[in-house]
């Protein structure tokens, strides 16, 4: 059973959580507040690095964001798959129809296309007749890179083709780009869009078909990093696979280094859009097209070394409240990792850390901290790594933090007034509770007002200590007084109980 408790927001500003409490353990002390799983994660103040996934039980869970590509200034087309969108990143090619997107599965950054198998695919139009894919354009160096998550590879399925047409003195001639499966590789096949320089004596120009087959069978719902570059200052073309390269050609009309330098046209006569996905039965991200080489590309799917999210103060309702221990449910796939900290004062001074970068205290979730860690205020840091590759991230599913609570002090009961001749004395039953450390006893001329003066003891109100009889002298005679008694703990700042029942008594001189 789940007990849903808010608690009143300080005037000093503390950000009030709403937590759940679960049920005291057996022996009625323990309670427990648990961050993420049916609460979202909504307790977390700052998240740097880090972001909701997807998680256990059907909630979320914290792990490192994914890295996506960014364009820059060499960037042709860039399609990220992170947020619905018609358009690329740079807004230079509309879609026809925005693909399906997967929040759950991603090679870098939030989410990614879906594809299941639709013979149509998505096509992409440019926008501007100075695209690489207008008629006539005359392309330099370039590079088409993009991640594949193939969960069929069955023969044909096309990730990215195109089509167009030339003008030749003979009529026209077809141009085709495609990127397609056969055999479990990936294939790339460009017909008629390498261009050769014209030959005087030549009536049309030579057009070279060129065909790069992967070597490497590819292997179903495991992601994939394709690239092909063209130097076009060398005439060379590169498959690369995950880093590592397939296959070279260098488009030269001697098939070798030396020799006239194929250049990749567009014909004047029609372009056709740019088509990915079709037949395709998987998923697809962080499609890029650039108007360079790409020598470095990015292939680790968290781009830094680590991440940090942070809660709000919790408040846990009383000062040297008793942590217990702090336990989380994580999972640490290959060599990534997680570290856990935690801050707590009984003071809060209106910032949103209860101390420096410098006061998180390093724990070990599950760990008993016996009677070690007390306060009011918690806060807790979560710091997460990838593995070495970093390919994998660590996630928490939950945190639970188990404090046994510092509850005030009962209130004094059996208190009596007996008044006397400048004076009243005041007794009272002892507070039956180890925790207490003494009374304060408060005075006043009116019910419930409590400021009284004139007491040689001093101001009210006046501390007993341990005792339960307190005599206060130098009492006007013939005024009425009003008497309360709180018992209060050894804790710092001491917590007080609820006032006592009020009794009042009035000095004479006729007492002696």
């Amino acid at each position: 059973m789940y007990i849903t408790m808010v608690r009143k927001q300080h005037a000093s500003g503390v950000i009030v959580l709403c937590l759940l409490l679960c049920s005291p353990f057996l022996n009625g002390l323990e309670k427990t507040i648990e961050l993420g799983k049916g609460n979202l994660w909504n307790g977390m103040l700052t998240m740097d690095g880090v972001q909701t996934v997807p998680g256990r039980w059907g909630y979320q869970d914290l792990a490192l964001s994914g890295g996506a590509y960014g364009a820059d200034g060499a960037t042709e087309m860039l399609l990220p798959f992170d947020a619905p969108s018609s358009t690329d990143a740079t807004g230079g090619y509309t879609m026809d129809a925005a693909p399906l997107l997967s929040s759950s599965v991603s090679a870098m950054g939030p989410g990614s296309a879906a594809f299941t198998g639709a013979k149509r695919g998505v096509s992409l139009q440019p926008l501007g007749s100075d695209s690489l894919f207008s008629t006539g354009a005359v392309w330099g160096d370039f590079t088409i890179e993009f991640w594949l998550y193939p969960a069929t590879l069955s023969d044909g399925e096309s990730i990215v083709s195109w089509t167009g047409s030339a003008r030749d003195p003979s009529g026209l001639v077809g141009q085709s780009m495609r990127a397609f499966l056969r055999d479990r590789r990936l294939v790339w096949d460009f017909q008629n869009l390498f261009t050769l320089p014209a030959r005087v004596d030549a009536t049309a120009p030579e057009r070279l078909p060129i065909t790069l087959f992967g070597t490497r069978q590819l292997l179903p719902r495991v992601w994939h990093h394709h690239l092909l570059r063209y130097s076009a200052r060398e005439g060379l073309l590169e498959y690369v696979l995950d880093d590592i390269p397939e296959a070279i050609v260098h488009v030269t009309d001697t098939g070798r280094e030396t020799g006239s330098i194929a250049v990749p046209m567009i014909g004047a006569a029609y372009a056709g859009p740019l088509v990915i996905g079709s037949s395709f039965t998987g998923f697809l991200d962080e499609l890029r097209i650039s108007r360079r080489s790409v020598e470095d590309p990015t292939l680790t799917r968290f781009l830094g070394t680590t991440g940090a999210a942070v809660s709000h103060i919790i408040d846990l309702g009383n000062s040297s409240t008793r942590i217990a221990r702090i336990e989380a449910v994580a999972s640490t796939p290959a060599d990534s990792g997680i570290q856990y900290y935690y801050q707590i004062a009984d003071t809060w001074k209106g910032k949103q850390l209860l101390g420096s970068d410098t006061d998180w205290v390093p724990f070990t979730p599950g760990t008993d901290f016996k009677d070690t860690v007390k306060g009011r205020y918690l806060q807790l840091r979560v710091e997460l790594f990838p593995d070495g590759t970093r390919t994998s991230s660590p996630r928490v599913s939950s945190l639970s933090i188990v404090y046994e609570p510092n509850t005030p002090p009962a209130a004094p009961a059996g208190l009596m007034a007996t008044a006397g001749n400048g004076k009243v004395t005041l007794t009272w039953r002892k507070v039956n509770d180890l925790d207490v450390k003494g009374y304060l006893v408060f005075y006043g001329t009116s019910p419930h007002n409590y400021l009284g003066t004139g007491a040689q003891q001093g101001l009210s109100p006046l501390d007993a200590g341990s005792a339960t009889t307190l005599e206060i002298d130098g009492l006007a005679n013939g005024n009425l007084y009003y008497f309360a008694v709180v018992s209060y703990d050894t804790s710092t700042p001491q917590q007080q109980s609820q006032f006592s029942a009020e009794v009042s008594a009035r000095p004479s001189r006729i007492y002696k």
